[in-house]
């Protein structure tokens, strides 16, 4: 873990927490937290790894970051998009004194906490609908064996606030660290089935992750993320707020939507879980994610959905930027694909290598190919070695990593590429991975030109 008092580590997090402001429009507020979760993957870090705790944000650094913030997206509290350890908002000393700030300077924003919902109770729910508009996402995880899993002392807090968040009349999604493993199958159902009786908007179901280091109790059977997204998609038929398991088993590009927030300006159109959107105002949707940001950012966008065999022109009544309340799993953004495209042909690069998480890989592939473009791509999946355990993402990729994949590739192949295309998210701001060690080493040991993206 990262120690605040050596080097000049305080300046790389202050440098972090304005970065994530004005990048991601994301507060970081404290690194400290209530609880303490078997699955906390801050507790299973191999040795070198830069993770930076931060002591509770001060009111005269509040008041510089608000300067960053984009009015026009939520701001972001309790996530992070750094290696700072994001922790419990409602255990910052401030934080009443803090949203009211926000919301003095960013009056008409969203605010979006992220909480364990330990520290939520009449009082503190009542005060946020004064601050209104606020979104929370409630990480409940268990209803029957949360202190177990947790650590939380105050477990019926948090059961409790889940029904409290619909009185008060806040916005509110749930989600769940799914521990079968742990807590058996039927505490999970009934963890999914409370949160949609509370009246979450929708509900998350996270596959968690564990490396090398992990224990022994919380290393699940392989076949465990294949049973859960059947369990998922067996509740999804009987629950009213849509479910998705994250992160998702992407197979093909089709826009198919995973659920639809009742009464919203899609499902009063009549598009349901399962349709198929084909066309967004005559422009064909290239991912779902395409599909979820054209139908976003577009005032009464007219959708040919289909249904089974039927395809149908519809109608979603909405504002530009208003939420649709479609639901769709996460696989790619078109305009990742044209970046690629344009940084191959600005380099003039007629055989580009992509080096990608397993998890990314097959889905990059398929879009690549789907794009239909004369140049030259080959997707190369790079193995979490360092982490190892289930670890699949790019974001916990190392420079070791790369160079030992990218290596064995080469080794096998005639020709050297033209270019070699990193994933960003494997790097911080200064381009150093979570070693500290910077991605142009690439360059220097293969002498190939690289990209990051």
């Amino acid at each position: 873990m990262g120690d605040l008092l050596k080097n000049n580590l305080p300046n790389n997090v202050e440098r972090l927490i304005y970065w994530a402001a004005g990048h991601s429009n994301i507060l970081p507020l404290t690194s400290q937290c209530n609880v303490k979760c078997v699955f906390c993957s801050n507790l299973q870090n191999p040795p070198g790894v830069e993770a930076f705790n931060l002591k509770p944000l001060k009111t005269e650094q509040l008041s510089n970051i608000i300067t960053l913030l984009d009015p026009r997206k939520p701001v972001v509290i309790g996530e992070s998009a750094t290696r700072i350890n994001e922790g419990e908002p409602f255990t910052h000393p401030k934080i009443k004194e803090f949203l009211s700030t926000i919301r003095q300077a960013l009056p008409h924003t969203t605010i979006q906490i992220t909480t364990n919902g330990s520290l939520l109770d009449a009082g503190q729910l009542e005060f946020l609908h004064s601050i209104s508009p606020v979104t929370i996402y409630l990480s409940l995880n268990s209803l029957n064996l949360r202190r177990q899993i947790m650590g939380d002392l105050r477990s019926e807090n948090a059961v409790a606030a889940a029904a409290l968040l619909g009185q008060y009349g806040l916005n509110w999604h749930g989600s769940v660290v799914a521990m079968p493993h742990l807590t058996g199958w039927e505490d999970l159902k009934e963890t999914i089935s409370y949160l949609d009786s509370c009246g979450a908007q929708t509900i998350r179901i996270f596959i968690p992750g564990f490396t090398r280091l992990a224990q022994a109790q919380l290393r699940y059977p392989g076949t465990m993320p294949e049973q859960l997204r059947q369990t998922v998609a067996e509740l999804a038929s009987k629950t009213k707020a849509p479910l998705t398991v994250e992160p998702p088993l992407i197979t093909d590009l089709q826009p198919e939507v995973a659920g639809v927030i009742p009464n919203s300006p899609a499902f009063t159109a009549g598009i349901r879980r399962g349709n198929i959107i084909q066309t967004v105002n005559g422009k064909e949707a290239f991912s779902r994610v395409h599909a979820f940001y054209m139908v976003k950012k577009t005032a009464n966008p007219i959708l040919l959905a289909r249904n089974g065999a039927k395809a149908n022109k519809v109608v979603i009544n909405k504002a530009a930027g208003e939420s649709s309340g479609l639901v769709m799993e996460y696989d790619i953004d078109l305009s990742l694909i044209e970046d690629i495209t344009q940084i191959s042909l600005r380099r003039s690069a007629a055989n580009t290598v992509l080096l990608a998480s397993e998890m990314a890989a097959k889905v990059l592939t398929m879009a690549l190919n789907k794009y239909n473009n004369d140049q030259l791509f080959t997707v190369i999946p790079v193995p979490n070695l360092f982490f190892g355990g289930s670890i699949k993402t790019a974001g916990l990729l190392v420079m070791d990593d790369i160079i030992n994949t990218l290596g064995d590739y080469l080794k096998n192949k005639y020709s050297t590429p033209d270019l070699v295309i990193l994933p960003q998210i494997a790097f911080d701001p200064g381009g150093r991975d979570l070693l500290g060690r910077h991605w142009s080493e690439i360059e220097s040991i293969f002498s190939i030109p690289v990209e990051v993206l």
